[in-house]
């Protein structure tokens, strides 16, 4: 069997800028206007946004029960919040993105909450003193139930908007796996801060990198000395840098549009059917095409630190058959221990589902701590790992260069499993015409 599917050829792709991107499918208009306020957002939607981008994230992006405890903390149910549309954008108002990072367990603690917002302060500082004005606007710097929400928590702040997508479309491991740097887009200033401590003051520090793989170990740095937390700002640009009108085709290539609202909508059918058979049958409705990888209890889950990342190993069976589900920070590969065969790898995302109410959750959530994690989700969960295609823009030759190398990296970490490390990137429908032929 693993002979067979190591002969599957690698779907080509190769990136190009000016190729003709597939803007939005006729089924995916609700994404684009969502929610009763059309551009104004209140806490329940937020909650949305929260459970469906924890769901997009392919087992990264932050605990969801840290997300919720989070909103609750730093949104009130009177706050309202903005977003705006891509093709909408202000051609001369600014943009970043403003994202937290750090342990999960520091910021369960409590470090960590403000450290976003300084961030984003002192990038509106370092505008106006360059003669600049202020931003206007945030953009998600992935899908994950944390960093799709810290811009909201500024929008209600500050009320900036929430541009409706991100360079990502899941979350990533690393800075350099985004569609802004495989653009070549301008990063610089990296703006890192603390959290305000008690007499009202943070640290930070504002530094010209020399590429992402500079900011990512900066940032990593600065948390290291600062309870493990850390806020980020970067990618300081213009409206007409990410337009996406008519006029601007060339724009659609740098990010993914209509993310949010994508999150926004299985995050509502999540919260008010609770039912995961409902579910499966709603997101099968929408352009990314979806797969059913496998159903069973979650039975273990082993970390080995590697370079800084929590690598790890979800065991999941159904008594019959044993999945792997390898991760660093986020899930890159699916093993089907059993059948000896590769099942889904990143680019394409391996999310969790649980079987009784259809909660999503991360890797962070499983076997966590039930007293910080009211979202925690023990080991004999009964679950289904949904397999969903990447957006074809994630299926260039440098990001999926860059996801084999991870699996490598993760796989190098658990040498007795003996997994073999992937030759190339075998896209999901592939996998599963032979997984299941």
């Amino acid at each position: 069997m693993l002979n067979d599917f190591n002969k599957i050829s690698m779907r080509k792709s190769s990136f190009n800028e000016d190729k003709q991107v597939k803007k939005i499918a006729e089924n995916d208009r609700k994404i684009k206007d969502f929610g009763p306020g059309k551009y104004q957002l209140s806490k329940t939607d937020i909650s949305y946004i929260i459970y469906g981008a924890c769901f997009l994230a392919s087992g990264g992006g932050g605990s969801i029960g840290l997300a919720l405890l989070f909103m609750d903390k730093m949104i009130n149910n009177a706050d309202v919040m903005y977003y705006v549309n891509p093709d909408n954008l202000d051609a001369n108002k600014n943009i970043a993105f403003v994202a937290g990072l750090g342990s999960p367990d520091k910021v369960f603690e409590g470090f960590g909450q403000t450290a976003s917002l300084n961030a984003f302060l002192e990038m509106n500082n370092y505008l106006t003193q360059s003669g600049k004005e202020p931003l206007s606007y945030l953009i998600p710097v992935e899908m994950g139930a944390i960093n799709a929400l810290i811009p909201f928590i500024i929008s209600a702040r500050k009320g900036v908007s929430v541009i409706n997508g991100d360079p990502c479309g899941r979350a990533m491991p690393e800075l350099s796996m985004t569609l802004f740097n495989i653009n070549k887009l301008p990063l610089n200033p990296v703006i890192l801060t603390s959290d305000t401590d008690e007499s009202g003051h943070y640290q930070k520090i504002i530094v010209q990198v020399e590429n992402a793989d500079d900011a990512e170990n900066q940032a990593r740095r600065f948390a290291k000395s600062h309870n493990s937390t850390a806020g980020l700002a970067c990618y300081p640009m213009q409206g007409a840098d990410l337009n996406c009108s008519i006029l601007s085709d060339k724009n659609w290539a740098k990010f993914n549009q209509w993310t949010v609202g994508f999150a926004w909508n299985l995050g509502r059918n999540m919260i008010e059917s609770g039912n995961y058979n409902e579910f499966l049958e709603f997101l099968n409705g929408f352009s990314l095409t979806s797969h059913k990888l496998f159903e069973g209890i979650i039975t273990n889950k082993e970390e080995r630190e590697i370079s800084g990342f929590d690598a790890g190993k979800i065991t999941v069976t159904n008594g019959d058959e044993t999945f792997f589900i390898y991760y660093k920070n986020e899930s890159l590969l699916a093993w089907d221990v059993t059948r000896k065969c590769y099942v889904a790898m990143g680019p394409d995302s391996i999310n969790f589902l649980a079987g009784k109410d259809a909660q999503p959750f991360s890797n962070a959530d499983i076997n966590s701590d039930p007293e910080k994690n009211p979202q925690n989700i023990a080991l004999g969960t009964e679950v289904g790992i949904i397999g969903l295609c990447a957006y074809e823009k994630l299926q260039n030759t440098v990001l999926v260069n860059l996801f084999l190398s991870n699996i490598q990296e993760i796989l190098a970490a658990f040498p007795e499993d003996q997994v073999p490390v992937p030759d190339n990137y075998i896209p999901l429908p592939d996998l599963m015409s032979h997984y299941n032929g």
